[in-house]
């Protein structure tokens, strides 16, 4: 009796997108310079770091939360880069839905909701939270020293389910993992389901870690 019939299906999967911008040595610099600029004229942050009652960060600096609208052309470029990879990465994670689609003339429409850079001061990190009013998240390294690593300024992700786990029940080692964990590294993006918690190890290094964050949602048009 060793004719099965039957299938696996695998539902609400944690899809985490990881890419790499080639260019990223060309525009570096002057994403560096346009964020010092801007911190010199903004020395106060955004409202979070007005608020003394909230402790999600620890020792940074925060931009607004339109850093997508700035006329910047290196910037405006990024972006286009930014929303071409969370496009690629909302086709994989629909792609079902998407082949029941009867329009083949539809396209996707990325919408930047907020967008802000972050500057860690030694030792910053933020705790584990989650993002709202928005459906994909994502994270480009523009700058981290060469000294990072999975326990220096790495970013993680937390299995999005409770409870712990039986050691000894073999099936439940595919779950076994509680955090999954990204080496920074400059010109990587992250992109992830708004859902996932996620935070960021403290880094210890001669430059800033320095990186954009980005809330988004799609439409299809």
């Amino acid at each position: 009796m060793n004719n099965f019939k039957g299938k696996i299906n695998t539902f609400w999967p944690s899809i985490i997108g990881e890419f790499q911008n080639e260019d990223h040595e060309k525009i570096k610099n002057d994403l560096i310079n346009h964020f010092n600029t801007y911190e010199k004229e903004n020395p106060k942050g955004n409202k979070q770091l007005h608020d003394k009652n909230y402790v999600g960060n620890y020792n940074l600096y925060q931009s607004d939360y339109d850093l997508h609208a700035t006329k910047n052309k290196t910037l405006q470029n990024l972006f286009n880069y930014i929303g071409q990879c969370i496009a690629e990465t909302v086709k994989f994670a629909s792609q079902k839905k998407i082949q029941k689609i009867n329009d083949k003339n539809k396209k996707l429409n990325i919408q930047f909701n907020e967008t802000w850079f972050i500057r860690y001061n030694k030792e910053g990190f933020i705790f584990p939270h989650t993002h709202s009013n928005c459906s994909w998240c994502g994270l480009y390294y523009i700058q981290i020293g060469k000294d990072a690593s999975i326990k220096n300024g790495s970013t993680y992700f937390m299995r999005p389910f409770p409870g712990s786990l039986d050691k000894n029940d073999f099936g439940s080692q595919h779950l076994e993992d509680e955090n999954q964990l990204f080496i920074p590294k400059e010109g990587k993006l992250l992109i992830w389901p708004s859902y996932l918690l996620h935070g960021s190890h403290p880094y210890n290094g001669e430059k800033d870690r320095t990186i954009i964050s980005i809330n988004s949602s799609t439409k299809l048009v």
